[in-house]
This record gives structure tokens, C-alpha cells and sequence, in this order.
């Protein structure tokens, strides 16, 4: 971890002026109990490696949000593990209502890959418990293969095991999830430890019940809050889109706090995904089908991986994919 900190002179007057906007967004929020969550269909280096890890991100954000996009669309990736957790009474409370998911960005240590980004109603009549959110997201990091997930809680810093401050970028109109990347990269540019440095990250979110994906939430990294604030808010003036938040009373940034949950496998100690297993419970059956849809992820990303060996990305992607069996 750096330890040198940063103290920039910069412009206050844009933010202050967003200071209204910032007070409508807590508004919002304040009515609105959301989780969200993000798992990556991207798998970890672990289980692929780190040579084939490199060639599935020289393809491109783009291009793998396509892919990612195949898979939730034409393979119900995400939906297929929904019904089998519900089928066997592992989780009661996720429905249609409660819980939607997109394909957006989500940035850790300086790579940005597509992530299944998922917002929650998780208080109030009809509600998914926070037990089944866990369940759920146990679940998906392990048919996805990942090292780790997250889902966090910006409305209730209580909702999970960690609190952790966070800040909002907020973008007018919409954002892409490659949008989303370039700006964690300018980030970079400004504060290299708000990039690439030790659990520097964000979330690409439809936050305060945006219609769209258009903000960016970052958990604060392994730096000091205030030149956490101090790098996210320089990056903010740079691009006229975007507004910070919260506010203070004064109209100077800072930071609110969230409760945060990091389910996870060591794939090398255990390579069956004991970690996620234990976390998620249920039948041998469950298990069983669990097992069946994570070789299919597998499948998937060994026929990408094919696709980009051979050089006919573009093929595949356009007309050559098929969900596997």
C-alpha cells in the first residue's frame, strides 16, 4: 500500500453547484433499501490460468461484454441457477419482482471486465432476504468460477459482515459499460492507487433507482479516505457527464458507508468450491446441478478461448456461438 497522500488544489464551483442533485439522490435513496450484487463471467486465473486469463481480455471490453451478453440471453446463465437454487429450496424470496440483472462494467485493480450486475429490493413487502441474496451469490461465484463476488448494501452499512465507505459518479443520460472503463482508467491518470492499487474497484449501478445503469460506485481502496475523495472528485471535474456523491452541507465531497459481503473459493486449496458449497447449502441434487452448470460456463470459455486462438472472435460472436449442453 502507498502511503505517500495527495492534497490537490482543485475547483470546487461544479461540484457545489451539483449540490441539489445530491440531495435529491439521498432522498431517493432514503426510500429505496437496494443490494447489489456483482459476479464477473469472466473465470479466475486459478482455474484458466494466467496465460489464457491474457488472451480473454485482449479481445477487448466490447467484445466480451458481447460474449457475457450471449450467455445471460441465449443461455439464461443467471436464470438457470435462480431455478435450480428455488427448485430445491435453497432460496424462497428472489422473483422477478425483487430482482432484475444486467450485463455492466465492474472494475478491480486496473482491469475492467462485464460483470452480472444485479439490484435487489431487499426491505419492504415482497422483498428478497438477505439470506437468499448471500445464497444466490454463493451460487453464482461458483457455476461462474470466480475467486471471489461482492454484495453490498448502500442504503444500510449494518446489511453484511464489512462496512466499507463508498462514493458515486453518476453520469447524465446513459452509460456504457466501455464508458465506464475509460473513466476508471482517467481515474488512474489522476491517482494510480484509485486504479490499479490494493481493492481499488467499482460497480457499474443503476444507483437511486435509476433507470439505467448510469453510475459508477466505488468502495474506498486501501488509501486514506481523504485522498480517496480527493482523486475520485479531480476525476469527476474532467468529464461534464458526471456528478459526485454525497455532498456535505457545504457542497464538498465525501463519503457514505455500505455494507459490504465478499463470498469466495481459493480454487487451488479447493478446487471443488467447498468455500461457496458451504455457503450455499441444499440437496445432493442441488449440488449435482450446480456441478453440471458450472462445466457448461467452462465449456463456454474454452470455445471463446478457441475462437480467439483461431483469430474469428468476430465470427463466433456474430454467428458461431451456441450455449453448451
Amino acid at each position: 500500500m502507498r502511503t505517500s497522500r495527495q492534497e490537490r488544489n482543485r475547483p470546487r464551483t461544479r461540484i457545489g453547484r451539483l449540490f441539489v442533485a445530491a440531495v435529491l439522490l439521498t432522498a431517493v435513496q432514503a426510500v429505496s433499501a437496494t443490494t447489489f450484487m456483482s459476479v464477473e463471467p469472466i473465470p479466475n486465473r486459478d482455474i484458466v490460468g494466467q496465460e489464457n486469463l491474457t488472451l480473454l481480455r485482449s479481445i477487448g471490453y466490447p467484445s466480451l461484454e458481447r460474449w457475457s451478453n450471449l450467455l445471460l440471453s441465449k443461455c439464461l446463465v443467471v436464470e438457470t441457477v435462480i431455478e435450480a437454487l428455488t427448485t430445491h429450496g435453497a432460496i424462497t424470496s428472489v422473483t422477478n419482482a425483487n430482482t432484475r440483472f444486467v450485463v455492466a462494467a465492474g472494475g478491480f485493480e486496473g482491469a475492467t471486465n462485464p460483470s452480472y450486475v444485479f439490484t435487489v429490493q431487499d426491505s419492504g413487502p415482497g422483498a428478497a432476504s438477505m439470506r437468499d441474496v448471500n445464497v444466490l451469490d454463493n451460487a453464482l461465484g461458483y457455476v461462474l468460477n470466480q475467486g471471489g463476488t461482492a454484495h453490498f448494501s448502500a442504503d444500510n452499512a449494518k446489511a453484511y459482515a464489512f462496512v466499507l465507505d463508498y462514493a458515486v459518479v453518476t453520469f447524465l443520460g446513459t452509460l456504457s459499460g466501455d464508458e465506464a472503463r475509460q473513466f476508471f482508467e482517467r481515474l488512474g491518470t489522476i491517482d494510480a492507487a484509485l486504479f490499479s492499487g490494493l481493492f481499488a474497484g467499482f460497480t457499474q449501478v443503476d444507483f437511486a433507482n435509476s433507470s439505467t445503469n448510469n453510475s459508477m460506485l466505488f468502495l474506498q481502496p486501501a488509501v486514506t479516505k481523504q485522498r480517496f475523495i480527493s482523486g475520485l472528485a479531480s476525476a469527476v471535474e474532467t468529464e461534464p457527464r458526471a456528478t459526485y456523491f454525497p455532498l456535505k452541507n457545504s457542497g464538498a465531497p465525501t463519503t457514505a458507508r455500505a455494507g459490504i459481503a465478499f463470498p469466495g473459493n481459493d480454487w487451488l486449496t479447493f478446487p471443488a468450491g467447498d468455500q461457496y458449497l458451504a455457503n450455499i447449502g441444499g440437496t445432493p441434487q442441488l449440488v449435482a446441478e450446480l456441478a453440471i452448470l458450472r462445466q457448461q460456463h467452462l465449456t463456454a470459455v474454452a470455445n471463446l478461448l478457441k475462437a480467439i486462438v483461431q483469430n474469428r472472435v468476430e465470427a463466433y460472436l456474430k454467428n458461431g456461438f451456441r450455449c453448451p449442453n
